[in-house]
């Protein structure tokens, strides 16, 4: 295959999976910055069916040549694949890796790396000195490690016209979703409220639209996983959010030090409706409010963030 040469930027996105076959949030981030680049006019190269279809996305095969078990990020790529043969015009060609790919497999002069998550220090000591660092917001846990001054780019596709707050006047009890860093008291706790747990959405036709009516039946919502996409939609819907901040899960590397103002100053999608902590809970009812105009504005911000990275990429290849 050989890539465009038409005067726009062809981005690599180093994507192989498609959001069925793995089920993260940063594969899910990794397609829809995709598309967003795509949505700008851009080619753009990934290596599997997209999960948003657009006419200048294009599908590059590729295939698992080994699986290297007990690796991954903790110590360098979790696997090696093989693509099939393409070439490209140098100078304007961007390759984009997540935070846990070690090398620049496509040996591309213009590389970014994209923290999506907590990377190991291995990996990120290895990059390439010229290779531009972004992040998905300015979590300090998550920047650990980074030497370099790292650029926000975040693209999250937060289906404002599906998630909505139904105004429903007979909500009650609490519902959760169980996944990172998730206390070994939760089930107990969750056991003695009769809280409905709605950590199979992923297996759920229309997943969506089922939380979406989950989320308006309930009063509270409560999670573990400080980073989590569903703290914000839930508190959108109309949920009293209580993101949990109690430090008994030997395995998390959360900061739970960290103070209620200081959590929302780096997750600013939590800014409102969302508690950080039980005794936070009053913040959360008294910004529910606000947390509508608030997605919306920052929806905003964040597309504005992928053309900015856009417009660093030009700049810096003309």
């Amino acid at each position: 295959m050989e890539l465009k040469n038409n005067g726009k930027i062809n981005f690599l996105v180093n994507i192989h999976y498609e959001f069925r076959e793995s089920l993260t949030g940063g594969i899910l981030a990794l397609h829809y910055l995709a598309y967003l680049l795509a949505e700008e006019g851009h080619n753009v190269y990934i290596f599997c069916k997209p999960q948003y279809p657009h006419k200048n996305i294009h599908t590059i095969k590729s295939w698992r040549v080994k699986r290297m078990r007990g690796k991954g990020v903790h110590s360098e790529e979790a696997e090696e694949r093989a693509w099939e043969n393409f070439v490209y015009p140098y100078k304007n060609t961007v390759a984009i890796y997540d935070q846990d790919i070690l090398k620049n497999w496509f040996n591309c002069k213009n590389v970014t790396r994209w923290i999506l998550y907590n990377g190991s220090q291995n990996i990120i000591n290895n990059w390439g000195e010229d290779d531009e660092v972004f992040s998905y917001g300015q979590q300090e846990n998550m920047l650990k490690g980074i030497k370099k001054k790292t650029k926000n780019l975040i693209a999250m596709n937060m289906h404002l016209d599906i998630f909505q707050n139904l105004k429903n006047k007979d909500r009650s009890g609490f519902c959760y979703l169980l996944h990172k860093h998730t206390s070994p008291n939760a089930t107990k706790f969750f056991e003695e409220v009769n809280a409905t747990n709605l950590s199979h959405w992923k297996t759920v036709p229309n997943h969506r639209n089922y939380l979406n009516e989950e989320f308006n039946k309930h009063e509270y919502f409560v999670c573990y996983d400080q980073l989590s996409f569903w703290p914000q939609i839930a508190a959108l819907c109309g949920c009293k959010v209580i993101v949990m901040n109690t430090k008994d899960n030997p395995h998390s590397f959360y900061n739970y030090k960290i103070t209620p103002e200081q959590y929302r100053l780096e997750n600013p999608l939590k800014k409102y409706g969302v508690a950080f902590g039980f005794d936070d809970l009053q913040h959360a009812i008294n910004t529910q409010h606000l947390v509508e105009d608030h997605l919306n504005a920052m929806n905003e911000i964040n597309l504005q963030t992928v053309r900015d990275f856009i417009k660093f990429w030009e700049n810096k290849i003309n």
